[in-house]
């Protein structure tokens, strides 16, 4: 085993948390090392060429909209990195409810009052939401029960239940017993409390995909290693120690953990993390949404498909090529499917639009990946407000970072950025007090 005593801090995780953190303690002057356990850098964003062509798609991470994000807003003026819409349209909109397929929305005129009424409700409880402070701190116990339990609770007519269920899945990947409804309304809140904004504000990515500001802040990196899966994290009243599966051993001032909150339990940590994220380690989260890319080749119309009763719960024409059409599809619990699995992707697409002829399909299992576990995170029932404070807190030397602890975009790529920076503060304070 060897030690090395060569940098100031050191980040684990070169998803956009660490690779922001990275940059911020360049910036501060001090020397950093930045682990990386995949081959790649970009974490759960990973932009990649669709086989066959040369269109490239987003496998992971792609929505940034700058109007509500602001983390990313400050990215983009930075670096000027350009934005795109859809490239396709207009759609033609179908849905998939109770069993009927309709081009019409499927809530009747009957329906919209009581379709209304829930949609206020949802926005005056985001509004007691305040994003910039912890949920643990702001007497929100009442809202953290599942998705599920929160729709019941406002009576409201089966078909009305079942879209806004759906709406909450495609924001989860997760079925709605199994997710916070604190989560959701955090979300919404963040949408500057407009339950429309989470289903229609989602139109906007990296023109050159995520790729482009992963090479960007990569590039500014002092020293990167990539197939680097730590394996323990040792502090002292001095220093902290990180130890890799190699048997290399790496000591620093300060060390940021920036790492799926999935992974939490693969690491051994001494001394041991607190309660909070010990418990959050064990108990996982629920997010395992499935993102698959499909080619078809006599699609007529672009289309926009939704439905909860379908094995891809959306479905949508992103790229056309010469004589093709290349569509994404979304998979979630309770309906889950192998997005691995051509013939059930094949079967998924069918529910949707029976006459298509499925060519190619595309995919990466961000549940099955051991450096995931899972998709973006869906916070499990009476975390945030029992834990929020807890799960984001600096354990000595050690900072903590990662779209899963953010305060204001959980799960997203704001979010992974706001928490980069203030891991990068705690950090270098930290190194100040060798």
């Amino acid at each position: 085993m060897t030690e090395r005593k060569l940098y100031d801090v050191i980040v684990i995780g070169g998803g956009f948390a660490g690779l922001i953190a990275t940059r911020d303690l360049k910036e501060k002057g001090k020397s950093v090392l930045l682990l990386e356990a995949r081959d790649r850098l970009g974490g759960r964003a990973y932009f990649q060429t669709f086989p066959g062509t040369d269109k490239q798609v987003e496998l992971g991470g792609t929505w940034v909209m700058p109007q509500y994000m602001k983390e990313v807003g400050r990215e983009i003026e930075r670096y000027g990195w350009q934005l795109a819409g859809s490239e396709v349209g207009p759609l033609k909109f179908l849905w998939h409810f109770g069993g009927e397929d309709e081009d019409a929305f499927p809530i009747s005129p009957d329906e919209r009052y009581a379709f209304e009424r829930a949609l206020f409700q949802i926005g005056l409880d985001a509004r007691r939401i305040d994003t910039s402070r912890p949920r643990d701190k702001q007497n929100l116990a009442d809202l953290d029960i599942s998705v599920a339990d929160y729709l019941k609770r406002m009576d409201l007519p089966q078909r009305v239940y079942d879209l806004i269920s759906a709406y909450a899945r495609i924001g989860s990947g997760a079925a709605v017993e199994d997710w916070s409804a604190l989560m959701a309304l955090s979300l919404v809140a963040a949408y500057d409390n407009s339950p429309y904004a989470w289903f229609a504000s989602v139109t906007t990515r990296f023109r050159d995909g995520t790729a482009e500001p992963v090479a960007t802040l990569a590039a500014g990196a002092e020293t990167v290693r990539l197939n680097s899966v730590v394996t323990s994290i040792e502090q002292t009243a001095h220093d902290i120690a990180v130890t890799l599966a190699s048997g290399e051993r790496y000591a620093a001032g300060a060390a940021v953990l920036a790492v799926p909150v999935t992974l939490w339990s693969t690491i051994t940590f001494s001394p041991p993390l607190n309660v909070a994220k010990r418990d959050a380690a064990e108990r996982g989260h629920a997010g395992r949404m499935g993102k698959v890319w499909i080619m078809v080749d006599n699609l007529e119309e672009d289309i926009s498909s939704f439905g909860g009763d379908t094995d891809l719960l959306f479905l949508q024409t992103e790229y056309r090529l010469p004589g093709r059409s290349i569509l994404v599809g979304f998979t979630s619990p309770p309906n889950l499917i192998d997005v691995a699995d051509h013939q059930a992707v094949v079967r998924a697409v069918h529910q949707h639009v029976p006459s298509a002829n499925v060519i190619a399909t595309f995919a990466h299992d961000w549940s099955a990946d051991p450096f995931a576990r899972g998709a973006w995170v869906a916070s499990p029932v009476g975390q945030l407000s029992r834990h929020a404070t807890g799960l984001r807190s600096p354990e000595g030397r050690l900072s903590f970072a990662g779209s899963d602890l953010a305060m204001r975009w959980i799960g997203w790529i704001d979010g992974a950025i706001e928490t980069g920076h203030q891991a990068a503060d705690e950090a270098a304070t930290h190194c100040k007090q060798q």
